[in-house]
């Protein structure tokens, strides 16, 4: 509900292992509880928002980075930088999958965890805009 100051950017989509939307940042608990909380208390939330995204997405990147030191190495198709892709069998998805389903850059094939943690946030950035 858009009335009571909601982050949400319609790209709903639950990170399991912490019960955080990867769209707009809050916990599940504070999803269910939105309505409830007073404004101050919603402002708190709001103003926290960038700096979870931010560490969200560290986190993201040097797990994927992690996992993907087994993988074979290619280039990334927007900045150049070498990186490993997780897409050489069925078996196992690429780290990539982690991410919310974006529209694919223009030119572009497999993109490094920056690259691709950095053109998600403008793509969903962008979509949240064009809906209000």
């Amino acid at each position: 509900m858009r009335s009571l100051n909601s982050p949400c950017i319609d790209v709903c989509t639950l990170d399991l292992a912490t019960d955080t939307c990867l769209g707009c940042g809050r916990t599940l608990a504070e999803i269910e509880r939105w309505a409830f909380f007073t404004d101050g208390e919603r402002a708190a939330i709001n103003a926290e928002l960038p700096e979870r995204r931010a560490r969200f997405e560290a986190e993201r990147i040097a797990a994927a980075t992690q996992v993907a030191q087994k993988w074979p190495a290619s280039r990334c198709s927007r900045c150049g930088e070498a990186f490993t892709c997780g897409a050489t069998d069925c078996s196992t998805p690429c780290w990539c999958a982690s991410y919310p389903a974006i529209t694919p850059a223009e030119g572009a094939s497999c993109m490094c965890p920056a690259c691709l943690a950095l053109y998600s946030r403008r793509e969903l950035t962008s979509r949240s805009n064009a809906s209000e």
